[in-house]
């Protein structure tokens, strides 16, 4: 097997561990979240990627921690929790000088803050835009369509005969009239 052909298996084998355990987590309720605003700098920024892991209305809170909530139906917020209370939490981002406004009730927080990871959310920033997307399927059949050229040109390569080249066939001497000897 080729150096070649070992690293297009680890590269797949890799990218296919990613995307299993990515599915895998997904389907146990872990959530994936790209930062779209500095409201919480310095703790994230925007293009960070946010792993949440699944609350339920009965889940107990502390001050400190960074919740993922819904503020309004349809938009998604994580926060920061600046004070517990009985019908719900207050927020506030890192960056922000005051507390959001309102509470936010312990059905409206759909995941605790697990980890952060720098950047990665830019890439799902991008696939949401109209032209993403479409960016990304061009550049990946421009490198198939590249692939496939370079792969087209070895093959045509004159190569030097060595000893595992087939036999030539024999060819015939002739004189300069086109007569055989």
């Amino acid at each position: 097997m080729t150096l070649r052909r070992v690293a297009a298996f680890l590269t797949v084998a890799a990218l296919a561990a990613v995307v299993g355990s990515g599915a895998y987590a997904w389907s146990h309720g872990v959530r994936f979240y790209a930062v779209e605003s500095g409201s919480m700098s310095p703790a994230m920024n925007a293009g960070d990627l946010v792993i949440d892991l699944p609350t339920t209305p009965t889940s107990k809170y502390q001050v400190g921690e960074i919740v993922t909530f819904h503020p309004t139906p349809g938009y998604i917020t994580t926060h920061r929790i600046v004070a517990v209370e009985a019908d719900g939490v207050s927020t506030q981002g890192d960056a922000n000088s005051t507390p959001d406004l309102g509470q936010v009730p312990p059905e409206n927080i759909v995941g605790r803050v697990v980890a952060v990871v720098p950047f990665v959310g830019r890439l799902a920033l991008f696939l949401r835009q109209p032209g993403g997307l479409v960016a990304l399927l061009l550049v990946m059949v421009a490198i198939s369509v590249g692939w496939e050229l370079v792969r087209d040109q070895k093959r045509r390569a004159p190569r030097a005969l060595g000893a595992s080249d087939p036999p030539r066939p024999l060819e015939w001497p002739t004189l300069p009239g086109g007569e055989w000897r």
